[in-house]
């Protein structure tokens, strides 16, 4: 895998392609998958007329979140490996293994609960049913996150603060210009789902540069 990229190349920009890599394979693989299941199961097919260019980056995103969840829970399961990839000197123990399963769960929730939406509205389910169950999930999203938070180290804690405050300064500025354009007529408008699913876009690729860069990845 290596000789497919220079040897100068970052570490960071090296696991940024490789992700963006895994997770073109994983959409090709989806959309597939997809085709298959529609041919076989017609009477489930939804929706999706539509479908708008939010709700793709938002399933491409969602893909992305579930690969780094499945990622995460397997390495869990080899203490030696997680031990070396959190930089420790032996085995991880039993408070890392915790850690890093609360951190599994966290992203795997994540990618179930943004793509949700779209898939309730295109099964044409009762918009409030579909906006309670996303509550609760949210709630329970929420809850693991502070646990999460609670157990993880000053070091952690510092990456995480400076990827919310580098994504809150660049989405702004992106938000600004967005707003300008589209208050001076050369931009078209856009909703409050396309600005959250661009939003969720540049933080995870702004939390994947910060935890490379600090050698978290």
């Amino acid at each position: 895998m290596s000789r497919l990229f220079p040897a100068s190349m970052p570490d960071w920009a090296r696991g940024l392609l490789k992700a963006g890599g895994a997770g073109a394979v994983c959409g090709a693989l989806g959309y597939l998958a997809g085709h298959v299941a529609a041919d076989y199961f017609p009477g489930l097919e939804p929706d999706f007329s539509g479908v708008r260019w939010a709700d793709i980056v938002a399933g491409l995103l969602a893909v992305i979140l579930l690969i780094g969840g499945v990622a995460t829970w397997a390495i869990t399961l080899n203490r030696a490996g997680l031990g070396r990839m959190l930089k420790l000197e032996g085995p991880a123990g039993e408070d890392e293994v915790r850690t890093a399963r609360i951190q599994a769960a966290v992203t795997g929730l994540s990618a179930v609960i943004l793509p949700l939406p779209m898939i309730l509205s295109g099964l044409a389910v009762a918009p409030w049913v579909g906006l309670a169950g996303v509550g609760f999930l949210l709630a329970v999203h929420t809850i693991l996150n502070l646990q999460l938070y609670r157990s993880v180290d000053e070091l952690f804690r510092r990456t995480v603060v400076e990827a919310g405050a580098v994504t809150f300064w660049l989405g702004q500025g992106l938000l600004f210009l967005w707003a300008a354009a589209e208050r001076l007529a050369v931009a078209p408008p856009i909703t409050a789902w396309d600005v959250y699913v661009v939003l969720m876009g540049v933080y995870l690729v702004v939390s994947m540069i910060v935890t490379m860069r600090r050698g978290l990845a």
